[in-house]
């Protein structure tokens, strides 16, 4: 069936969160990317996240498989900005749903998000080396914009993406 959809995440999706956190931050270690680290989302890291607001839960059918943060402004990667972005983060998809472009359906959704907040771009970054996720991201019509070098010799990718 396949039915899609997304909504807000809430306090009952804590388990949830940090299980899809977890396995997304092992299936990116298996691809030599430390972007997030060596261990996923504590059930404190998850209540913060909660906090902060923007984190989606992406569900199949009923049933959680990806998740997203979509933030409004992003000094720490992108610096101050003019306010015409989505700055989409964490997107994460459950294991054994890896090939269903759930991807592709999350950022989508975050475009359409951020086109009602009258808001024509979406930014992300992603690690430089991880080629793979980079050409993934390049598939779905997003433009490298630049590197920026972070502590602990991590360099990540911008990338933009115009949505109208």
């Amino acid at each position: 069936m396949n039915k899609r959809a997304i909504r807000n995440a809430s306090a009952e999706d804590i388990s949830v969160l940090s299980t899809i956190r977890d396995e997304a931050t092992a299936y990116k270690l298996r691809q030599d990317d430390l972007a997030w680290g060596k261990s996923g989302w504590t059930a404190e890291a998850t209540r913060r996240a909660l906090d902060r607001g923007g984190l989606y839960v992406v569900e199949q059918d009923e049933y959680p498989v990806a998740i997203f943060s979509l933030r409004w402004q992003d000094e720490t990667y992108w610096g101050p900005q003019k306010p015409n972005a989505g700055y989409l983060h964490g997107l994460c998809v459950r294991d054994g749903f890896h090939g269903m472009d759930l991807g592709g359906y999350a950022v989508d959704r975050c475009a359409d998000l951020v086109c009602a907040n009258n808001r024509d771009r979406i930014r992300l970054d992603c690690e430089l080396k991880n080629t793979r996720l980079c050409a993934y991201y390049e598939s779905l019509g997003f433009i490298r914009a630049g590197t920026k070098p972070l502590p602990g010799g991590y360099i990540t990718s911008l990338y933009e993406r115009i949505i109208r």
